[in-house]
């Protein structure tokens, strides 16, 4: 295998009649996605794009998003997902910094696209009135050999932006063969075969999406997507789970959490689901205990990696792992076989990776991106380089998340290093309050914030989802005295419906800090 869309041919060879992708009610078979992401590939080179451009994509989550991105691949371009809820000037930014060749784009974005840009733009949707634009169907109809070129495994395949500190997005450039490294290996640990159906809940610009679409293409399974108006509805998913026969389930917590919070929770006792994964933050273990108690069968997985490194370290979660008097979220695990880890000190240094060892996670191995887009400074500062004997240093990626080496060698998250705060001169760990937070009980979803200017004013404030009216809350602090030192205590706690979540279907952690 050279490239991510090898597998793609091999399946449409050995399985055209297969189903490929299903989007509410629509099947698109492994020799129809080939079929039309080929022609679609034809129809970009013939407007220019060549291997190594970029090419925009800025388009809902459907079948033809999904034709889009194995279409660019077979250029020999890397694809470029934009938040289909990005607004204008976001969108505009990132298709200007990558210099992108082409934009595939949702039709009613074509006309400021127009305005805009000089590149040529394909349109998913209804044929535009724009001549100067290619349509859809146009897009799909050539035929003939489009000569398509062979993909290195060190040529990039997709740039996923994500928050930059310094107010704009960060494009992280990743090759197809960090994207093989991983796929591969999560086809094998997790035993994806061509029965699977893997529920693609993420949104195409985030990480969590390269395993939906490219680990069930490389197993011969079925990847189903998710209706954006179902993410955060953990009612219509269950539902989704059960009446889609959904085989493999992948997810940040958050979304895990509102499905077993939903009236219908009990509908995942008797689903199909055989694998459950999760990744992007903490998982509590209330909830877990919860979800592992509901669905015995299952395996689950807490998989661990920022967009950086894809995923690095994974932990298979044992009984042991959720027993009733632990209160603390399952480890983060250790290195997948393509990965090396090193818990560095303040001076980055590595540690012994011995049992109580405390520090930064690095990364390093065949997963971890060739950079940021036109940001060689940033990459070069994200870089550590650990020494070998007689061999050229390491380069290793500093994730900037801290971990604890437990007994048993896995890895413990703690808490981002920059979410390492400072109450009347105590170091906190926000995690360790919210997992005591979410051990309370009547307490479903929790988050924790640092408010207050100066060292001397700064307290924090808690965030707490009730399972149900009304929350106890003078019993919500007693617990937290008995757990925690009383400067970890929250100052506040409010009581809310929900918490707010960004695009990804993370905690919108900035929002409540601004509420």
């Amino acid at each position: 295998m050279s490239g991510l869309d090898d597998h793609l041919r091999h399946w449409a060879r050995t399985r055209p009649d297969a189903p490929a992708v299903e989007y509410q009610g629509r099947t698109l078979t492994y020799g129809e996605l080939d079929a039309r992401s080929s022609a679609l590939a034809a129809t970009l080179i013939g407007n220019g794009v060549a291997p190594g451009d970029r090419v925009g994509l800025w388009a809902r989550k459907s079948i033809e998003s999904v034709i889009a991105i194995h279409g660019v691949l077979k250029t020999g371009a890397a694809y470029v997902p934009i938040d289909p809820s990005a607004p204008f000037k976001r969108a505009g930014h990132i298709i200007e910094h990558c210099d992108v060749a082409c934009v595939i784009a949702q039709d009613d974005r074509v006309g400021w696209l127009r305005e805009h840009f000089s590149c040529p733009i394909v349109s998913v949707g209804p044929q535009p009135l724009d001549e100067s634009v290619i349509g859809w169907d146009q897009a799909l109809a050539a035929t003939g050999d489009p000569g398509l070129p062979d993909v290195d495994l060190q040529s990039p395949a997709y740039i996923l932006h994500t928050s930059g500190s310094k107010g704009t997005p960060k494009g992280v450039v990743l090759s197809h063969g960090n994207a093989v490294a991983f796929v591969e290996w999560a086809v094998g640990e997790f035993g994806l075969g061509p029965s699977d159906r893997v529920s693609s809940h993420a949104p195409f610009h985030f990480d969590l999406s390269v395993l939906d679409l490219f680990a069930t293409c490389a197993a011969g399974g079925c990847v189903v997507l998710v209706p954006e108006s179902q993410v955060g509805l953990g009612g219509a998913l269950n539902k989704f789970v059960t009446d889609q026969r959904i085989t493999v389930w992948y997810s940040v917590p958050g979304a895990l959490t509102r499905m077993l919070a939903a009236k219908n929770g009990d509908l995942l006792a008797g689903s199909s689901l055989r694998v459950v994964l999760f990744a992007g933050e903490p998982f509590p273990l209330t909830h877990l205990r919860r979800l592992h108690a509901l669905v015995p069968g299952a395996a689950f997985y807490n998989l661990y990696g920022p967009t950086e490194t894809n995923v690095c370290l994974f932990h298979r979660v044992r009984a042991s792992d959720v027993e009733p008097h632990l209160t603390r979220p399952v480890p983060i695990g250790r290195p997948c076989p393509y990965a090396r880890a090193f818990v560095v000190d303040r001076d980055g240094r590595p540690l012994d990776p011995e049992p109580g060892r405390t520090g930064e996670l690095c990364v390093a191995g065949d997963s971890v991106m060739l950079g940021y887009w036109q940001d060689d400074a940033l990459t070069a500062s994200k870089t550590l380089l650990i020494p070998r004997d007689g061999a050229e240093p390491l380069e290793a990626y500093r994730t900037g998340d801290l971990v604890r080496i437990d007994d048993d060698l896995n890895h413990v998250f703690l808490g981002r290093e920059d979410d390492m705060v400072k109450i009347r001169g105590h170091r906190v760990e926000i995690g360790e309050v919210e997992a005591v937070l979410s051990a309370a009980e009547n307490v479903r979803e929790v988050a924790c914030v640092v408010v207050g200017d100066g060292p001397d004013d700064r307290v924090i404030e808690a965030y707490l989802v009730p399972e149900e009216d009304p929350l106890d809350v003078p019993r919500v602090r007693r617990h937290c005295l008995a757990e925690l030192p009383r400067y970890m205590v929250p100052e506040r706690f409010h009581v809310v419906a929900g918490l707010p979540t960004t695009g990804t279907g993370k905690i919108d952690r900035r929002g409540l800090a601004g509420a």
